[in-house]
């Protein structure tokens, strides 16, 4: 199907035809890998395409001025020897996209190692392998070393650093280099970034996500969900200032605090100076139950990374379904502290949040609640008298179970 094409491809010497051809393949490619495998159908939908003969491999990804892909078709027709062999070469090449390997490698394109880790991350899990795969299994066995599976691409790379450092002999080195030498693909185009080119990186990526089915995410390897699934999501509103306006906000109570100056007098050492903090906890609560895909519970802890941005206060994070999973929550005060996993998936109910709040002393003098949800739960709830609450949908404000909501009720976003 393909192969005809490419070795047609190959033989023609006229640029403008060759242009010509080379997009018509790859329109081909891209039409079977979206019916196939999505979500790489989506990356190479994005990508420009160029055929250059000069090209000292197959392919390669450049991320020189814009995203792109380089192809020489003839040594492409030297090195593929079937319809997969073509498809498997394509989808290993976009899938350092889906890894953001050009922006975490950017500029170390021509490190062997750096090809050598990251080719070992996207073959792991590729299935059938094109001719001249670097593996894990075939870099274990060709320098003598016992990597394990499923690693990332960091991890790969300071494991095979620390080999490079007790080759004496200059024997791995020269192993790497054959590995290389069989590669149809090159680095080299993996360049320095400027602001536009992450910029364009990252929307190629985030776009390709956002048109991929949920039923064609779960094909993807589960570490490579995870991390698309930590991209940053985009806030539909803004949480600021419904807590600091819509609520007038957690008010300031002044402290005590020797680490500081004294204004008035900030020779006198032996007094302190004064910091502000919030007389208010604020409590997020995280539907996690099984009416809410994974996708949505992903989604939120994204909304939360984005609230912990705006929000300097320590918030206390609560995952929920039919109880309160108190024994998780997590006091974070910045986003790298969230973790991002699923830990409950029973049914929903609102009632124990508001029984837990109840046990903890919380009212609204010293609490504002959120709770994140799809909205499907029980038709009434008894707040014990809190009304400083946040109910944010996943799906619409219409959604919310409960009739007659205590709170502001809002949509973070609408379900597609």
């Amino acid at each position: 199907m393909f192969r005809e094409q490419l070795d047609n491809l190959a033989d023609l010497q006229d640029q403008r035809q060759l242009q010509q051809q080379t997009q018509l393949l790859f329109q081909r490619l891209t039409s079977h890998l979206l019916n196939s495998q999505r979500f790489y159908g989506e990356l190479l939908l994005r990508l420009d395409k160029h055929a250059n003969l000069q090209l000292p491999v197959a392919i390669a990804l450049t991320t020189a001025k814009k995203p792109a892909l380089l192809i020489n078709p003839q040594r492409l027709s030297d090195t593929v020897k079937s319809d997969d062999d073509l498809l498997s070469l394509v989808q290993h090449v976009v899938s350092h996209l889906a890894w953001q390997h050009p922006e975490r490698y950017a500029d170390q394109g021509n490190d062997p190692l750096v090809q050598l880790a990251t080719d070992m991350t996207v073959n792991e899990h590729l299935r059938p392998l094109y001719p001249g795969a670097i593996t894990r299994q075939h870099v274990n066995f060709k320098l003598g070393l016992h990597l394990s599976a499923d690693l990332g691409s960091a991890e790969y790379l300071t494991a095979l650093k620390t080999a490079l450092r007790k080759d004496q002999d200059g024997t791995q080195a020269k192993q790497i280099k054959r590995l290389l030498g069989h590669s149809p693909e090159s680095h080299l185009g993996w360049q320095q970034l400027t602001q536009e080119t992450k910029l364009q990186l990252n929307q190629l990526v985030t776009s390709s996500w956002e048109e991929t089915p949920t039923k064609q995410r779960g094909i993807l390897p589960s570490r490579l969900q995870h991390q698309l699934n930590r991209r940053p999501a985009r806030l539909a509103l803004d949480w600021r200032k419904l807590v600091m306006v819509g609520l007038n906000g957690p008010q300031k109570r002044q402290e005590p605090a020797f680490n500081r100056f004294n204004r008035r007098q900030p020779y006198r050492l032996d007094l302190p100076g004064k910091t502000r903090a919030a007389t208010r906890q604020l409590y997020l609560f995280v539907d996690q139950s099984g009416s809410m895909t994974d996708a949505e519970v992903q989604n939120i802890l994204a909304q939360i990374v984005q609230l912990l941005r705006r929000y300097r206060d320590k918030i206390t994070v609560i995952p929920f379904d039919a109880v309160v999973h108190d024994d998780q929550k997590q006091a974070v005060s910045h986003s790298n502290q969230v973790a991002f996993q699923r830990v409950a998936g029973g049914g929903t109910a609102y009632q124990p949040i508001f029984d837990w709040l109840a046990k903890q002393g919380a009212n609204d003098l010293n609490a504002l609640v959120l709770i994140l949800t799809d909205g499907h739960g029980e038709d009434t709830v008894t707040t014990h008298g809190l009304t400083n609450l946040i109910w944010g949908l996943t799906t619409t404000r219409d959604d919310l179970s409960v009739k007659k909501p205590v709170g502001t009720v809002t949509a973070i976003r609408e379900r597609k």
